[in-house]
């Protein structure tokens, strides 16, 4: 055990000094964009179109014992360096001891750590679930649900026509002849479970972001788009990573499902508000193949 110490002591030591010497880069600045478009509009009958690909789904995994030994030993051995070149000459004895330092810290990082076995127990749990679930199906079919209860709107429920790739932009006009007026994309764009970088074992929120795009059939004019970066989100609470995945990943099952609702109210507010008020009538929900 002492020999892997100091052998990753010695690895990670010209790291340290590295970091020590080295200047921050300024991150690179995106230009603005706007996200989306405001008007006004009679969207008429609305074809409903979910995108055909699944989102990008990541977890922020917990660090294993032996990834804290060396993350733990690395922040000793660095503020043990810090302390010494701030202390004159006494801190020639604390530069000294940095590899005790990091020898201490590599077993203190290796009792927090996570074993390889916990991780991979969570990770088939949430991964299990997953397997089940068409992430854009499930909030083309929620967005339904709440249009049948919130809204008056004419809506053609259109299968296989969404975009087949993340921001792909279709513009819908073999649907011409369909006798529809708009189109409302929705595309379920990401879901993580994360949380501050750096933390052995970190408390991790779910996120879920969809995007939407309102388009005319007639012209191609694209009356709404909010795809911007990553459109609408949804944040849950904190767990820790194994938390996510008790009971066969009852909790991330339970946040998903209301992230699905949540999005649904947000995109049926933004068709609220582009829609000019309509004259009462039924809401009738068909199907084009």
């Amino acid at each position: 055990m002492r020999t892997k110490i100091n052998k990753s002591i010695w690895v990670i030591l010209p790291s340290i000094l590295l970091l020590l010497i080295s200047c921050a880069t300024p991150l690179k600045q995106l230009p603005y964009t706007p996200e989306e478009v405001r008007v006004r509009a009679n969207l008429g009958t609305i074809g409903i179109v979910s995108a055909c690909f699944q989102p990008e789904v990541r977890f922020q995994k917990p660090m294993t014992k032996g990834a804290a030994a060396l993350h733990v030993a690395g922040e000793a051995a660095l503020g043990t360096l810090y302390a010494g070149s701030s202390s004159g000459q006494g801190g020639i004895v604390l530069i000294a001891l940095t590899p005790v330092a990091a020898a201490v810290g590599s077993i203190v990082g290796a009792v927090k750590g996570i074993s390889t076995e916990k991780i991979k127990e969570t990770e088939d749990a949430l991964n299990g679930y997953l397997a089940t679930l068409n992430f854009q199906e499930t909030m083309r079919e929620r967005f339904l649900s709440v249009a049948r209860e919130r809204t008056q709107f004419p809506i053609v429920l259109i299968e296989e026509q969404g975009p087949k790739a993340l921001d792909e932009e279709v513009t819908y006009r073999s649907l011409s002849d369909k006798d529809i007026d708009t189109i409302l994309e929705i595309s379920v764009r990401k879901c993580d479970l994360y949380g501050k970088k750096g933390e052995i074992d970190p408390h991790l929120r779910l996120l879920m972001a969809v995007g939407t795009r309102i388009i005319q059939i007639k012209d191609g004019k694209v009356l709404y788009n909010h795809n911007f970066i990553y459109g609408y989100e949804y944040e849950s609470g904190l767990h820790k990573f194994s938390e996510w995945g008790v009971n066969n990943a009852q909790p991330f099952r339970e946040e998903l499902d209301r992230a699905f609702h949540y999005l649904a109210m947000e995109v049926m507010k933004a068709l609220s508000n582009i829609q000019i008020p309509l004259n009462p009538q039924s809401l009738d929900v068909m199907e084009i193949e």
